[in-house]
């Protein structure tokens, strides 16, 4: 996830209220379903306001999308999030201080630009940010006075016909597309929509990486909370009074209520069943939101051959977003790492090819922007989170005809029994590990207020 947008006091402070230490026991239990960073959040605050607390994860391990590998014993890599996403007010980097993990910051001012000889040729040797980024701007504007929603390419294309555009009009279009929208949002542009593509937050300051890798945030989480490993809902009963779920072995668990974080690309597979099925407005939710692919390729080198000033190193080329986005940690003790990025739908073309289809096409560019003597990598890691069936993508994104009301609608509990959280249900703040701990932490803060509402009632 790449960066965002500010606004979150008064929200964060009702979420963390659940914490308190002298609230008073409340016998009943809930069970988690997904013990990713929502889950974990929801979990933590469940079981310091006084509830019994399950978490049960398909997975045989916890964090969900935030995956820190340890196949490098030196260099732990965050092979899903990476980042805080605006340092200031965000709940992340609470926890982040209260686990002790060490914060390096980045800079998308720390860049440096790199143009394929082909567009060089044809004499284009700096991109015009200003012209492609006001004609932009011309078509979402435009889009916005239609009568129906569109995607931003159909917008596009509206003021800026492709035969209308030569071809370093059209590399530089594609760049920005790419570096600004589809990176970011992990959305094609042929599916973005014009109209609520730009519609959520982000907050204040600077982004950071772990060097520790995110998995110290993970585990800050988790501690003291009883998680089941490697077990798959496949449905969820919640008739009433309380809620039942079966896993995929057949064995049943019941609770009063459950939380349900699971990645919307395993909601939209209906991967898991719910009785009676969800309403109608969740559904359609689920439907019109769309699960967008952001893929990361870890390369690792024996020394560092590429310039270590920067954070950054952006390509440029005919081929639309062919590795377009690079990060060097070579600012962090020198580490000899590169990170490139692949989204959208080149990233689903590139995850049905090889390790090794992958390293040499990335090389390819590598060696075109730092020098044709830069030696391959002495090791790789390579996501693929669109085949990953407990994810089914990376993170959620404004599809066509989608707003932030479906958004509320996924997030909104079911007959104070079955709640919702995860990245996909905050409106705010979605496809951000603090957007996901939010919704986590909010749907915990629903079912502690029924419980104490439901204890006074009994007084």
């Amino acid at each position: 996830m790449i960066s965002r947008r500010p606004l979150l006091m008064s929200l964060l402070a009702s979420s963390m209220m659940p914490a308190t230490a002298h609230c008073a026991p409340l016998k009943k239990r809930v069970i988690v379903i997904g013990a990713g960073m929502a889950g974990l959040g929801a979990a933590r605050d469940l079981q310091r306001a006084g509830f019994e607390v399950i978490i049960v994860e398909a997975r045989d391990r916890i964090g969900g999308r935030t995956h820190t590998s340890r196949l490098w014993p030196d260099l732990p890599m965050d092979l899903g999030a990476s980042w805080i996403h605006g340092l200031k007010g965000n709940p992340v980097t609470a926890l982040a201080r209260e686990a002790g993990a060490a914060m390096v910051t980045t800079s998308y001012d720390s860049a440096n630009n790199y143009v394929d000889p082909a567009l060089t040729a044809l004499g284009l040797t700096d991109p015009d940010d200003s012209d492609t980024n006001a004609l932009i701007a011309k078509a979402i504007r435009k889009a916005g006075q239609g009568d129906v929603d569109i995607s931003l390419q159909a917008a596009l294309d509206a003021v800026a016909p492709p035969q209308s555009l030569n071809a370093i009009q059209r590399a530089e279009l594609d760049f920005a597309v790419s570096g600004t929208y589809e990176m970011e949002y992990a959305g094609s542009a042929a599916q973005m929509s014009a109209w609520t593509i730009d519609d959520n937050e982000s907050l204040p300051g600077d982004d950071a990486l772990f060097p520790g890798g995110y998995v110290q945030i993970v585990d800050h989480l988790a501690k003291g909370l009883d998680i089941r490993l490697k077990k798959v809902v496949t449905r969820v009963n919640w008739r009433g009074p309380g809620v039942t779920i079966t896993l995929g072995n057949g064995e049943t668990l019941s609770a009063d209520h459950v939380i349900v974080t699971v990645p919307l690309g395993v909601l939209k597979a209906g991967s898991i069943a719910f009785d009676p099925p969800l309403p109608a407005p969740k559904q359609q939710a689920i439907s019109r939101i769309g699960m967008g692919l952001l893929n990361k390729a870890w390369l690792r080198f024996d020394r560092v051959y590429w310039p270590a000033a920067y954070d950054w190193h952006s390509f440029l080329s005919p081929d639309k977003g062919r590795w377009s986005e690079w990060v060097s940690l070579a600012k962090i003790a020198q580490t000899p790492v590169l990170l490139a990025f692949s989204a959208a739908d080149r990233a689903d073309r590139i995850e049905k090819m090889s390790d090794a289809q992958i390293v040499a096409d990335a090389m390819q560019a590598a060696r075109t922007m730092f020098g044709s003597s830069i030696p391959d990598p002495i090791a790789v890691q390579i996501t693929r989170w669109r085949a990953d069936p407990f994810a089914l993508g990376s993170y959620s994104f404004n599809a066509v005809g989608s707003s932030n009301a479906d958004r509320s609608a996924l997030a909104r509990s079911e007959r104070g029994l079955l709640y919702f959280a995860g990245e996909a249900t905050n409106a705010r703040y979605p496809g951000t590990v603090h957007g996901a701990l939010i919704s986590g932490q909010a749907s915990a803060g629903a079912i502690i207020k029924t419980g104490r509402s439901a204890a006074q009632a009994k007084l």
